[in-house]
């Protein structure tokens, strides 16, 4: 994850400005209630934390993990400047991590009440095998939601989104989700040419 150490130091100025609308969509789709834990993978810069709190409550906690410590760096920074005591965070690979890894972060075994995945799956190596582990993480009854940019074939600004974070675009993302959640649901969100594509959000329900 070297590039991802490095590409942490312009992220925020650079990125997520084009994203502030999409997350606050992604929260609303999650569905959350108080006392909810969330599962934030990739967490990165830590951009979700506050709106994932807002529906948590003091009671709930946000899980985030990430596998650049460069992210996760930065994700702590935020953490400790707003002093939030209900974020737990940790280095894990997306490939690998398991309930052990969870309860390791979290100082107890969670359950994970909801699963939010932010332009995760266009960029994981494996990345269906990426989702069927983190859907096993996720309980019964418990709300996913993805969101990713998509372009079936990319344009100049969407062949440079795939090299800048390492991503492919191409992928359908929300199809490993569409096959096995209940209450399934996709729409596309307002999109800009510097996401590359189009801006896509799935969401269901584990049976």
């Amino acid at each position: 994850m070297g590039w991802y150490d490095l590409f942490s130091r312009f992220y925020d100025a650079s990125v997520e400005p084009l994203y502030v609308d999409t997350r606050q969509a992604a929260v609303e789709a999650l569905e959350l209630e108080p006392g909810h834990t969330v599962l934030d993978l990739p967490c990165g810069t830590g951009q979700a934390f506050e709106g994932l709190l807002a529906g948590v409550g003091q009671d709930g906690a946000v899980i985030g993990l990430d596998g650049s410590k460069g992210m996760l760096s930065r994700a702590q920074a935020r953490v400790a400047a707003n002093a939030w005591s209900n974020v737990f965070l940790g280095v894990a690979d997306v490939h690998a991590v398991d309930a052990a890894m969870l309860a390791e972060v979290r100082g107890r075994a969670p359950q994970i009440d909801r699963l939010h995945i932010f332009c995760g799956l266009s960029a994981f190596p494996q990345w269906e095998s990426a989702f069927e582990r983190l859907w096993g993480l996720l309980r019964p009854g418990g709300r996913c939601v993805i969101v990713d940019c998509h372009a079936a074939r990319p344009s100049f600004q969407g062949r440079m989104v795939n090299l800048v974070a390492r991503a492919e675009i191409q992928r359908e993302t929300w199809g490993p989700l569409e096959a096995v959640a209940d209450s399934y649901e996709r729409r596309e969100l307002p999109s800009l040419p510097k996401h590359g594509g189009t801006l896509v959000l799935a969401t269901g329900v584990k049976p």
